[in-house]
């Protein structure tokens, strides 16, 4: 699926019309209809017969539900418009079509009180907003919060105009106030970036796409986000051999553990033998050698020199090459810490190992971009946005921001491939597109579930895959599990060790009982 963002959004409509020949007029007219159609489909799933009630702004998101109203209205279903708009900010094609709404006889109320709103949206049969459209950034003024808030608290079905009334259209920024819960939303020309993954998600309800008629050549150079869809994602993941073995799928050498943080080292390997690996080494300070083994009894344990802090020493780094010649993958900064000797191993593993290497947790605050980018093997950060902050040198607020230049700033100026945690988890290489992951909720934010992400994706590249496959699977697979461990257990009780107990479920889900 293809998501646009606000800017790319305007641009693909400024092609529309001014390189394409299509006029705002007939969009409009295009994009009512199919609203039309919509509202009537949800009326007459909830089995209601009050009438289609359009919250309509002065703007063209507006202007979509005042041609909506006409067209519900030829169709036999009665429609009537609350209108809150700025005459002087109305644009022309809107102003046309309000005055198409008096020989159509559609009853146009203007400047409601929210007592009356309410009153009127309890007794509708559907509610159709379009109050304010997808550019819209900051906090709803008055009156709108009330007309919203009689909306959501009306029994009837809401369908939202192209977005949800108070909710910006980019990945990932939840609501600054009171927005539209909506049973469904129409997208028009493209389906909005903020929609696709939470906190969005929640708001948008399904969401369905009028394309609009947009000539295909319009998308060209866009700066489009990838959605993954399970389809995609099973398409990713090694294939398994009848006839393998431990050696066939793969090692994986574990660089993770320190004093106080043991458990982090576990979960990690076990994920990474979870995924498909055939082996996993976990290297880590001798001091907790033996908590570890018992912790995770699959794993072999190579312990290292230590400092006086249960950490890595600095000397630990010369027992990289004999470690690294047999494994398929790396994975470090699992409760690693961040002692001299962690920056020693993270940096001497960047320069002497070829293959694959997930950077996460405390790796990742030992190094900086340029040495990533100069590493001898192909780089997978997994970053949460505190973490892309330092490697960017800007703050965790810039980086949420704009979530979508983060992830591929930390892509091109590492050479890597980057995963940026979040809701929506986005992952990006240096030369292809970003990607937008849907899965996952937020019973995942606690202790260990990046431990148990990097070691599925070191997994996966010892099984076989390429790095952006690895981490893009990784990341669908992983907030899969969560989402099953939500289901049985509820988003508030879950452990980073229920997503790894649901590994296999959502593996199932994806590939079958052959799994």
């Amino acid at each position: 699926m293809r998501l646009l963002g606000v800017s790319a959004m305007r641009e693909l409509d400024r092609r529309a019309v001014e390189e394409h020949g299509l006029s705002v007029s007939a969009l409009m007219e295009v994009a009512g209809a199919a609203l039309a159609r919509e509202a009537a489909e949800l009326r007459r799933g909830a089995g209601l017969s009050g009438p289609a009630v359009l919250l309509c702004g002065g703007g063209n998101n507006g202007g979509d539900g005042l041609v909506a109203a006409r067209h519900l209205v030829a169709a036999g279903i009665p429609a009537q418009v609350l209108l809150w708009a700025d005459p002087a900010r109305t644009g022309p094609v809107p102003q046309a079509n309000l005055r198409l709404l008096g020989p159509a006889r559609v009853p146009v109320i203007e400047h409601l009180s929210p007592a009356d709103a309410g009153r009127i949206c309890r007794e509708a049969g559907v509610i159709v907003d379009c109050l304010l459209g997808t550019g819209f950034r900051g906090t709803v003024r008055a009156p709108l919060p009330d007309i919203i808030a009689a909306a959501n608290g009306a029994g009837a079905p809401v369908l939202a105009a192209d977005i949800p009334s108070g909710l910006s259209g980019e990945l990932g920024l939840p609501p600054d106030g009171p927005c539209i819960r909506a049973r469904r939303t129409l997208c028009f020309g493209a389906v909005k970036a903020g929609l696709f993954c939470e906190p969005g998600r929640g708001y948008a309800g399904e969401v369905r796409l009028e394309a609009l008629g947009i000539p295909e050549a319009a998308w060209a150079g866009l700066d489009v986000v990838r959605g993954l869809a399970a389809s995609g994602v099973a398409s990713l993941l090694p294939v398994r051999r009848g006839a393998g073995h431990k050696g066939t799928y793969g090692t994986v050498l574990a660089l993770a553990g320190a004093a106080g943080f043991t458990g982090a080292a576990a979960m990690c390997a076990v994920a990474a033998l979870r995924a498909g690996a055939g082996l996993c080494q976990v290297a880590c300070p001798a001091a907790v050698a033996d908590v570890v083994a018992a912790k995770v009894t699959e794993a072999t344990i190579r312990p290292l020199p230590g400092d006086a802090q249960g950490g890595l020493a600095e000397s630990a780094a010369d027992r990289l090459p004999a470690l690294v010649g047999g494994a398929e993958s790396v994975v470090a900064g699992p409760g690693l810490g961040r002692g001299p000797g962690v920056r020693a191993v993270v940096t001497r593993l960047l320069q002497i190992y070829g293959g694959p290497v997930v950077l996460d947790a405390d790796a990742l605050n030992a190094v900086e971009l340029q040495t990533i980018r100069e590493a001898a093997g192909r780089v997978i950060l997994t970053p949460h946005p505190g973490e892309a902050g330092r490697l960017l040198r800007c703050s965790t607020g810039e980086v949420q921001a704009d979530r979508q230049a983060a992830v591929r700033r930390l892509a091109v100026e590492g050479r890597c491939v980057a995963v940026l945690k979040g809701a929506g988890t986005l992952i990006a290489a240096a030369d292809g597109p970003i990607w937008c992951n849907p899965t996952g909720n937020d019973g995942m934010g606690t202790g260990g579930s990046g431990d148990v992400l990097a070691g599925l994706i070191a997994g996966l590249c010892a099984e076989g895959a390429e790095p952006q496959a690895a981490a893009t699977a990784g990341v669908y697979i992983h907030g899969l599990a969560g989402d099953l461990a939500a289901e049985e257990l509820g988003r508030r009780a879950m452990l980073a060790g229920d997503i790894l107990r649901h590994f296999s479920g959502a593996f199932r889900m994806l590939l079958g009982a052959g799994a």
